[in-house]
């Protein structure tokens, strides 16, 4: 009897690690699975931004603001940056234009209220009026932006 008991307990100590090591197995096996798919391996994408244009600044502009009741006044640093890869026509054109551009610049901060004006999203539409108004004079090329490098309401 006492051989019957040790093969009894080597067959179940067996069944008992088979069983262990299957369930081990296929523990991992689901762990590997489970995180392959809630985790897809991230790729980094690198996006070209467009190259940056020549600079133009425009200098300091001081206005009268469009406010019906109280006098306020808008002083601004205005710059243009030229499409990447614009001509050197273009950039002659802008210096010749200069007077018409600065004219433009100062209509379109004019015609704005000090109130509108606090708005960034006023102001984001500021810089597209004025880019459109300048594009339109412009025959030899397109400005590709136009930034207020200082903006104080007063």
């Amino acid at each position: 009897m006492a051989g019957d008991d040790k093969k009894l307990l080597q067959a179940l100590i067996i069944l008992v690690s088979s069983v262990l090591i299957i369930s081990l197995i296929s523990a991992g096996a689901t762990f590997f699975v489970i995180m392959s798919k809630t985790t897809p391996a991230t790729k980094k994408v690198i996006v070209e931004k467009p190259e940056l244009g020549p600079i133009t600044s425009l200098g300091e502009f001081i206005v009268n603001l469009a406010d019906p009741t109280e006098s306020h006044y808008l002083r601004a640093n205005v710059v243009m940056e030229l499409d990447y890869g614009s001509s050197l026509k273009l950039a002659e054109e802008v210096d010749k234009r200069m007077p018409q551009i600065k004219d433009i610049v100062i209509s379109c901060l004019g015609s704005k209220t000090s109130v509108q004006l606090q708005d960034p999203e006023n102001r984001e539409a500021l810089k597209q009026e004025v880019k459109d108004k300048i594009n339109a004079v412009l025959n030899r090329g397109q400005l590709a932006k136009v930034y207020f490098t200082s903006f104080a309401i007063q």
